[in-house]
C-alpha cells in the first residue's frame, strides 16, 4: 500500500513537470511575440462598428469593392467588436494578454481533464501534447480563438450527457450556437453536427473486434437529435439571418479561394516540421487504437474519422484535432508500470522544477524586451512604409494580398485583401493573375496574360508588392511607366506615370 501511494505520488510529480514544461514552453514561444495575421483588420473593423453603430453594409475597406457597391457580410462581427475594445483599453499589450491566457487556460483544461489518464502513459501524451505548444501559437487575435473555445465546451457537454443522460449541460448548446454564429459563424456548423455524431454513435448497441457501439436511451437519442437541430436553427440568430447557416458550406466549397490561402492547404507529410507538429498528434491517437486492450467507443472512433478529414483537409484544422481528440486520447494508451527505484528519488523533481523556475525568468526578460522593440504583434509593413504610402495617396492601389490589413488598420484603401470571401468571385483571381504574372482564372477566355491589359483593367495609378515578387520584376523593368518612390527589404512602392501606355482593356 505505501509502495502503491509513493508510486502514485511519483506519477503525480511527473504531472507536474510535463505541466510545467508545456507552460514553458508556451511561454517561449509567446515570448517572441504573436502573429498579426489578420489581427489588425478585425480591429479596424471593430472599431468602424463601435463609431457607426452598426454593421457594414457595402465595404468600407477597398476602393475597388467601394466603386462597385460589394456587400459585405461580416460573419466574425462580434468578435471584432470584442477586440476592438481590448485594443482601444490596453492596445497591443491586452491583446497578448488575452491571446497568451487564452492558450495557457486551454492547455490547462487538456491537462486536468485527462490528469488521470496522461499520469497511467507520460510517455504517450506528452508525444501528443508537446506538438500543442506550436499549434497553440495560433490562439492570438482572430475569431478562430473563440471557436477553438466553443468546439471544446461543445465536446465536453455532449460527453457529459453520453456519461449521464441527467446532465443538462447539453441544453447550453444552442446558445454556444448563438454564439458562434456572431464570433465566428465560419465553424459554427460544428455546434450541430458534432450533436449529429453522438446520435449516430448511439444508434446501434453491438462489438466488432475492438469496437464497440453502445446505444443511446430514448431520452439520449431524442435529445442529440433536437438539440443539433435547434443548433443548427440557432445559428440564424445574427444580424444577417440565415445566410449564416450556408455561410460556412460556401467559403469551404470556393476551391480558388482555398488554393491561394496557405492555411487553406493540406498537411505536407515531406515538410518535417508538419511531421512534427500536425502529423503527430493524429499518429499517436491512432497508435494508441491500435494497441489498446480497451474496446474503442464508436463516438471515440467517429470523433477522430471526422476531426482526421478535416486535418486532412486543411492544416488550419490541426489544432481543432488536437483540442477534439484530447477528450479520448489519453484514455486508450496502454500503462505503464512506474519504476520501483524512480519512485523514491524526489531530487531530479525539485531540480527540474527549479530549472523551469530560471527558464521562465528569462523567457519574462525577454517577452520584455520583445515588447520594448515594438515586435509584440507582427506587422506586415513597417511604420515608416505606411507613413510614405499615406502621403502618396494613392486612389486606385494595387496592394500585395498580404499587405491589405496593414493598409486598412492605416486608413489607406486596398485592392483586395484578406477577407477573400469578399473578393472572391470579383477581383481575387485578377489580382493572384497580376501578382504571378500567370492566368489564375480558370474561366478566362484567354489562357496567355495580357499584363498591361490587366493594369488597364483597373486603371492601377501605383502598385505597393513585395520586393521579391513577380510583378515587381515586371515593373523594375518598365522604370519609364512605373518609377520606384520608395523600397525596403520586404516591400516596394511603384507610381505609375501619367503617360504610360494604355491598351485599352475592357472590364469583364
Amino acid at each position: 500500500m505505501a509502495q502503491e501511494t509513493t508510486g502514485n505520488q511519483y506519477a503525480e510529480n511527473l504531472f507536474k513537470i510535463l505541466s510545467a514544461t508545456l507552460l514553458t514552453g508556451l511561454m517561449f514561444v509567446f515570448s517572441r511575440g504573436i502573429s498579426g495575421n489578420d489581427f489588425w483588420w478585425h480591429v479596424k473593423a471593430g472599431e468602424w462598428m463601435v463609431n457607426n453603430l452598426s454593421l457594414p453594409g457595402v465595404d468600407v475597406f477597398s476602393w475597388y469593392a467601394r466603386e462597385n457597391g460589394i456587400v459585405w457580410v461580416s460573419h466574425e462581427w462580434l468578435s471584432q467588436i470584442v477586440f476592438h475594445l481590448i485594443y482601444r483599453v490596453s492596445a497591443e499589450p491586452g491583446i497578448f494578454i488575452f491571446s497568451f491566457t487564452a492558450a495557457v487556460l486551454m492547455m490547462l483544461l487538456i491537462l486536468f481533464r485527462n490528469k488521470t489518464s496522461i499520469c497511467l502513459n507520460l510517455l504517450s501524451a506528452t508525444l501528443f501534447l508537446a506538438p500543442m505548444i506550436q499549434l497553440f501559437t495560433l490562439f492570438y487575435g482572430r475569431p478562430h480563438v473563440f471557436s477553438y473555445y466553443l468546439i471544446y465546451l461543445t465536446i465536453l457537454c455532449l460527453y457529459d450527457f453520453k456519461n449521464n443522460e441527467n446532465s443538462r449541460k447539453i441544453f447550453l448548446i444552442p446558445l454556444f450556437a448563438i454564439l458562434w454564429a456572431n464570433l465566428h459563424a465560419g465553424s459554427s456548423t460544428l455546434c450541430y453536427i458534432l450533436c449529429f455524431i453522438f446520435f449516430a454513435a448511439g444508434l446501434f448497441d453491438f462489438s466488432w473486434g475492438k469496437l464497440k457501439f453502445e446505444k443511446n436511451s430514448k431520452k439520449q437519442a431524442r435529445l442529440f437529435l433536437c438539440i443539433g437541430i435547434i443548433s443548427l436553427a440557432a445559428i440564424g440568430i445574427n444580424p444577417y439571418g440565415t445566410e449564416m447557416i450556408i455561410y460556412p458550406y460556401a467559403n469551404m466549397g470556393d476551391a480558388f479561394m482555398q488554393e491561394i490561402i496557405d492555411e487553406w492547404q493540406p498537411p505536407d507529410a515531406k515538410n518535417i516540421t508538419h511531421v512534427l507538429v500536425f502529423f503527430l498528434p493524429v499518429l499517436i491517437c491512432l497508435l494508441n487504437f491500435i494497441v489498446t486492450e480497451k474496446k474503442i467507443k464508436a463516438v471515440d472512433l467517429l470523433l477522430f474519422l471526422f476531426f482526421s478529414y478535416m486535418f486532412f483537409r486543411s492544416v488550419r484544422f490541426a489544432i481543432v484535432f488536437a483540442i477534439a481528440c484530447s477528450f479520448f486520447a489519453f484514455d486508450y494508451a496502454i500503462p505503464r508500470q512506474t519504476s520501483p527505484k524512480a519512485v523514491n528519488d524526489r531530487k531530479p523533481f525539485f531540480i527540474v522544477c527549479g530549472l523551469l523556475v530560471i527558464i521562465n525568468i528569462s523567457l519574462l526578460g525577454q517577452l520584455i524586451k520583445t515588447h520594448q522593440s515594438g515586435k509584440l504583434i507582427s506587422v506586415a509593413l513597417d511604420k515608416e512604409f505606411i507613413e510614405f504610402v499615406k502621403t502618396q495617396q494613392p486612389k486606385r492601389l494595387y496592394n500585395d494580398y498580404n499587405f491589405g490589413e496593414a493598409l486598412i488598420f492605416n486608413g489607406i484603401e486596398t485592392f483586395a485583401d484578406a477577407r477573400a470571401d469578399l473578393f472572391s468571385p470579383h477581383n481575387l483571381k485578377d489580382m493572384l493573375s497580376l501578382f504571378r504574372l500567370v492566368q489564375s482564372d480558370p474561366g478566362a477566355k484567354e489562357k496567355f496574360l495580357n499584363v498591361q491589359s490587366l493594369i488597364d483593367k483597373y486603371d492601377f495609378d501605383a502598385f505597393l508588392l513585395r520586393s521579391n515578387s513577380s510583378l515587381s520584376s515586371y515593373l523594375r523593368a518598365r522604370p519609364e511607366s512605373f518609377p520606384i518612390l520608395k523600397e525596403s527589404e520586404k516591400a516596394i512602392y511603384f507610381s505609375r506615370a501619367s503617360g504610360s501606355p494604355r491598351t485599352g482593356g475592357q472590364q469583364q
